[in-house]
């Protein structure tokens, strides 16, 4: 049986999330750290660290999570999962054939940078439930059932908010000059 929604209510105020994101940090910072430095260049491990907090607070900090190690280092395998393939190099240095010079062009580094800033507005003008959703699947590699139960909503919901929140981005994106 699936739990009831969550309201505004329902979720702590945000300074005690922050409160306890900050604890988490101080907890869980270290192991994170090791375990990335065992898996990735050691010089990479804080900023993984950093990414793995990140994600959680683009998800609105840690509510809701019974199991904060578990899902923490969910989320880390991700994030490593994440690096490896789109760095394949981790841990050496790439060869300029195997970068493209032509492909490290001013122009071509404002180009990305402007996609992902189109992006990034696409996402954000997301209803909140299913930015919430995508997030989730998308950033820290959720299934479909992990979201359901996070969000208190049914598998089929979070096909639909998903789908929206994919066909919405997709539309946002054709649009924009």
């Amino acid at each position: 049986m699936a739990r009831p929604p969550r309201t505004p209510a329902d979720d702590p105020p945000p300074a005690l999330e922050e409160e306890r994101l900050r604890a988490w940090v101080g907890e869980y910072g270290p192991a994170l750290r090791r375990y990335f430095e065992k898996r990735a260049d050691p010089a990479d491990a804080e900023d993984m660290v950093q990414d793995v907090f990140l994600a959680m607070q683009v998800r609105g900090g840690p509510g809701g999570v019974e199991n904060a190690r578990g899902y923490l280092f969910q989320v880390a395998r991700g994030v490593l999962a994440h690096r490896r393939y789109t760095y394949p190099s981790l841990g050496r240095a790439l060869a300029l054939h195997e970068v493209g010079a032509e492909e490290l062009s001013p122009e071509r580094i404002l180009l990305g940078k402007e996609a992902l800033e189109k992006l990034l507005s696409a996402v954000e003008g997301l209803p909140p439930r299913s930015r919430e959703a995508l997030l989730l699947h998308r950033f820290e590699e959720a299934t479909y059932a992990s979201v359901a139960r996070r969000m208190g909503v049914t598998v089929s919901a979070v096909e639909r908010l998903i789908s929206r929140a994919l066909r919405h981005v997709a539309e946002t994106l054709e649009n924009r000059p």
